[in-house]
């Protein structure tokens, strides 16, 4: 896959807000994606201590949920964890997975906020605006926004809002399991973000491409650990995060 060529990564707090605020007035939040084949999902990962991060692909068939592709990545982190600029710590390592992407996906599901964002931009949304795909943010944890309490069945929903602004939904993908938090990213709407996490989830609160991402990317960065021969004998789960 290609991708826009991007600003700089590693700049000061003020810098990456003005670029946030510049970005943040081109996503487009309109799109039904009727005609997705191919489905992703995106993750990060890392070793606790140590400056290199791991990013994962896993490309998906939407109609037979059979998985067509994954790659992998790794590069050196050059930019803090800072709330609500994650972008800028994890979107150089994504972008570098998503180049050797093959099977070009129709919408991709990230770990990650999409609008709802105290900037309107989060992850999702950013990297949507790279790679010019309708991109979809489903996060385990909310970072802004209020909302009423879900009941327990799966495809229960309430409104994520901010202020009198809709930006997302809180989303039970499984009966009685914490549910998720879904914002689009960029070109897409809310409703068909909702609909396309529904429907790529397979029993588990996370959707699968999404979820398989996420084991590739552990399974990737344990091992990458493990090869160094101080860790050897040691259990080197721990140090995954």
């Amino acid at each position: 896959m290609k991708y826009l060529k991007p600003h700089a990564w590693n700049v000061g707090y003020k810098k990456a807000v003005e670029i946030q605020e510049r970005l943040q007035k081109s996503i487009i939040l309109k799109g039904s994606a009727k005609n997705c084949k191919l489905i992703a999902g995106a993750d990060v990962s890392y070793t606790k201590g140590s400056e290199i991060f791991y990013a994962s692909v896993v490309v998906f068939n939407l109609k037979t949920m059979e998985r067509v592709e994954e790659v992998t990545a790794s590069g050196k982190v050059d930019f803090p964890y800072i709330p609500g600029l994650l972008s800028f710590r994890e979107a150089p390592i994504l972008l570098k997975a998503f180049e050797k992407i093959k099977a070009e996906p129709d919408v991709i599901i990230l770990d990650a906020q999409g609008i709802a964002h105290p900037r309107g931009i989060g992850l999702a949304s950013h990297i949507g605006l790279l790679l010019d795909k309708p991109t979809i943010g489903c996060a385990k944890t909310r970072l802004t926004g209020e909302y009423n309490e879900v009941c327990g069945e799966a495809g229960s929903q309430s409104p994520l809002m901010v202020k009198d602004k809709i930006v997302g939904a809180v989303l039970r993908t499984r009966k009685n399991v914490k549910p998720v938090f879904v914002s689009p990213g960029h070109k897409i709407d809310l409703k068909t973000s909702i609909a396309l996490i529904l429907r790529s989830c397979r029993g588990y609160r996370l959707p699968e491409p999404v979820r398989q991402a996420h084991n590739l990317v552990k399974k990737t960065a344990t091992k990458k650990i493990g090869t160094h021969p101080f860790f050897e004998k040691w259990d080197v789960s721990q140090f995954s995060s």
